[in-house]
């Protein structure tokens, strides 16, 4: 980034957080642009004697040497070390972005360049945006793999209970279709290739394949093929992304589904601290045998994050799921409205706790009841992960989710438990 980011760092940064006891960070910074590290380290040392405190300061000042020297991966550890002693250390933040920029690890960078993004000084802000325009000038290629495992105690999400009632009669419901427990697995990979347009936009090519199973064998593999074509660009300080989508599902190896469309997503600051974003996906849906659920889907959503502090964020959602399909008594009108929250804790630690309701109102009647189907659905969750556990580049993810279905069919009426095990990119 063509930006005097170094200087800025260390003024709001290491000033703001030692306050009046703190070091001089203009004179620390020309003492670093003089390769004077070991009058950096003196200084350092005179000006911050209280222990905790100077431990900060003195790893953050260690991570501006080794990024001066080259030392860039010494140099991501040093920061990250600085955050999990104090993630409000928004110097810290900043010099991993840049850092992670240096090294091409485009991910990484974007996501504290995200958090940067709601940081109410107006310098870090900019700062923050001309990270990730530089992102989308300079992201080329890339690929990388997933992988998670999922016990749940309701795998396939089938009713809890025995029988079902239609036409005044009961039915019993066949066991495979009912509440069971099992262990889902999921591996993946995905690509992606950049083409620049200039005037900071960019044309987005991506692909992706998963692959989910049971251990158990008790259902069928599932393959997933995913392909995106994606426009993006930046209308003043607002950020949009359009294209084409398609997707192809497999059960058991024979096709399944296709589905087809265009999707999109809009970003803007909304004052200090606010970010709002909108959300669509409309697409067509053609079934290899089950053709009477062909038709179309719409997805449509707003969302509002704002960051109390950098370690501190919340954000609120609210959006509709319509599908029409060949059958009345399959079309329906879907709402949502979830709210998450998300927070950094000492020692490495990183929470996100979620509550979600939805609604689905069916518009034909269900066969044999006499009256449309309408779901409630409520759910909450949490995942914790560490940054301090680095396998390979990656961070484990351990995730805890209670879903409870409310339906006036029984078939459909159900609870679960599920547990996620995951590995994402270590930022």
């Amino acid at each position: 980034m063509r930006i005097p980011i170094f200087f800025m760092a260390l003024v709001l940064g290491m000033a703001g957080t030692a306050a009046a006891s703190g070091p001089d960070g203009k004179l620390l910074a020309r003492l670093l642009a003089w390769g004077d590290h070991d009058g950096a380290r003196a200084h350092l040392a005179a000006t911050v004697s209280e222990p905790a405190l100077h431990a900060l300061h003195r790893t953050h000042l260690e991570g501006l040497i080794a990024r001066q020297q080259g030392r860039n991966a010494d140099a991501v550890a040093l920061f990250r070390s600085v955050l999990v002693i104090d993630h409000d250390f928004v110097a810290a933040r900043v010099e991993l972005s840049r850092t992670l920029l240096a090294m091409r690890n485009f991910e990484g960078a974007a996501h504290h360049l995200d958090i940067l993004a709601l940081n109410a000084n107006d310098g870090i802000h900019s700062l923050a945006q001309s990270g990730l325009d530089h992102i989308r000038a300079n992201r080329g290629y890339g690929a990388q793999m997933h992988f998670s495992i999922a016990p749940s105690s309701n795998l396939n999400r089938g009713s809890g209970h025995q029988t079902f009632n239609a036409g005044g009669l009961a039915f019993a419901i066949d066991p495979g279709s009912r509440q069971t427990a099992g262990m889902g697995v999921t591996i993946g990979a995905s690509a992606y290739n950049s083409f620049i347009l200039g005037n900071g936009q960019a044309l987005v090519a991506s692909a992706s394949a998963d692959l989910t199973t049971d251990i158990e064998g008790s259902r069928a593999e599932q393959i997933s093929l995913n392909a995106g074509l994606s426009w993006q660009g930046r209308v003043g300080g607002a950020r949009f992304a359009i294209g084409p989508i398609i997707n192809a599902t497999f059960s058991a190896f024979e096709p399944h589904l296709m589905r087809y469309g265009l999707s999109g997503d809009f970003a803007a600051s909304a004052g200090a601290q606010n970010l709002v974003g909108l959300s669509f996906t409309a697409l067509g849906q053609d079934y290899a045998s089950e053709t009477y659920r062909n038709g179309f889907r719409v997805l449509a959503g707003a969302q509002l994050t704002h960051a109390f502090m950098p370690a501190l964020r919340a954000s609120v959602e609210t959006g509709v799921d319509i599908e029409r399909t060949q059958s009345a008594h399959l079309d329906r009108n879907g709402i949502y409205g979830e709210v998450r929250v998300e927070r950094d804790w000492r020692g490495g630690f990183s929470t996100s706790i979620f509550a979600r309701y939805a609604r689905e109102q069916y518009l034909g009647n269900y066969p044999g009841t006499g009256a449309p189907r309408v779901d409630d659905r409520l759910s909450a969750g949490v995942t914790v992960s560490n940054s301090q556990i680095d396998l390979g580049g990656f961070t484990p993810t351990l995730g805890y989710s209670y879903t409870r279905q409310f339906s006036n069919v029984s078939f459909f009426d159900h609870d679960s438990h599920d547990v996620t095990f995951g590995l994402t990119k270590a930022f």
